[in-house]
């Protein structure tokens, strides 16, 4: 090989290596949002995650919900965002003080399949409003309490 072209092949492979491979992930997209419950901004002390399960298989994304029940969405890395598709979604919230634990959202939220609810991700997405909604059936978990002791 010719001396000369060697820094040519040198800079050429240095620019596919940094350009040309990226993270190997699919595009995602920042996603922010709030979890509401019957209309109303949750507050207080509570624990609580989100979490969108894609529709056609592949790697969910996920939120921790901070004290007025927003949150950003991350699907490998913390607050990454998520790809484009169809999700179908989690929620979680609970109250949980002296090793006792109140559910601040029906039950069947807590599992994508039962909660009936969804969302698409169309690229960019400014924001989503998840409601969820206490409805006669939920009656029985609204005032009930757990001994996470027991």
């Amino acid at each position: 090989m010719n001396c000369r072209l060697a820094p040519f092949f040198i800079l050429i492979l240095g620019f596919v290596f940094f350009t040309g491979c990226g993270d190997g992930r699919p595009k995602r997209y920042p996603i922010q949002g709030v979890v509401t419950v019957d209309g109303q901004p949750l507050s207080g002390d509570f624990v609580g995650s989100i979490r969108l399960i894609p529709v056609a298989g592949g790697r969910p994304a996920s939120a921790q919900l901070d004290s007025e029940g927003k949150f950003t969405l991350g699907c490998y890395d913390a607050e990454d965002g998520c790809p484009a598709g169809e999700y179908k979604v989690e929620v979680s919230v609970s109250e949980q003080k002296n090793f006792k634990m109140r559910y601040l959202v029906p039950p069947r939220y807590w599992d994508a399949d039962k909660s009936g609810l969804t969302v698409t991700v169309e690229g960019k997405n400014p924001s989503l409003t998840i409601d969820v909604k206490w409805e006669p059936q939920d009656a029985k978990y609204r005032k009930m309490v757990i001994n996470m002791n027991e």
